[in-house]
C-alpha cells in the first residue's frame, strides 16, 4: 500500500497549478480576443464565449479529475492511518469520500454548462 502512495503528493499540487492555469488562460484569451474589458471581469464572463470557454471547459473538466484523485487518495491515507492507530471513524472518512466526489461532479457541471447570453426579443406576438 505504502508504494501505491509514494509520490501522491503531487496530484494535489498539480490540482492547484491546473487550476489556477484554467482561470488565467481563459481570462488571457478572452482579453486579447476583445471579449472581456481586462480590468477586473467577471469571472463568468471569461469563459463564456469560444474559444476561451472550451479551453475552460476542458482545464475545469481535468480538475475534476484530479480532484477526485485527490480525495480518493486522502481516503486510503486516512484509512491506511486507521489500521495502525484510531485516526478517525471509518463512517466520516467514506462520508468526506462522498461529498468531495459530489464536489467534483458539480465542477464537471461547472465545467460543460456555462453561462449563455440570451437575447429577449421585445416585439409583441399577436399569434396567439
Amino acid at each position: 500500500m505504502l508504494c501505491f502512495l509514494k509520490g501522491m503528493a503531487f496530484v494535489p499540487f498539480l490540482l492547484v497549478t491546473w487550476s489556477s492555469a484554467a482561470f488565467i488562460i481563459s481570462y488571457v484569451v478572452a482579453v486579447l480576443s476583445g471579449h472581456v474589458n481586462p480590468f477586473l471581469p467577471y469571472i463568468s464572463d471569461t469563459g463564456t464565449t469560444p474559444p476561451e470557454s472550451g479551453i475552460f471547459g476542458f482545464m475545469i473538466n481535468f480538475s475534476a479529475f484530479l480532484g477526485a484523485a485527490t480525495m480518493y487518495t486522502r481516503y486510503k491515507i486516512v484509512e491506511k492511518q486507521n489500521q495502525t492507530s484510531y485516526f478517525s471513524t471509518p463512517v466520516f472518512n467514506l462520508v468526506s469520500l462522498v461529498l468531495g466526489l459530489v464536489g467534483c461532479i458539480g465542477m464537471g457541471i461547472v465545467a460543460n454548462f456555462q453561462s449563455v447570453t440570451l437575447r429577449i426579443s421585445t416585439e409583441i406576438n399577436d399569434d396567439f
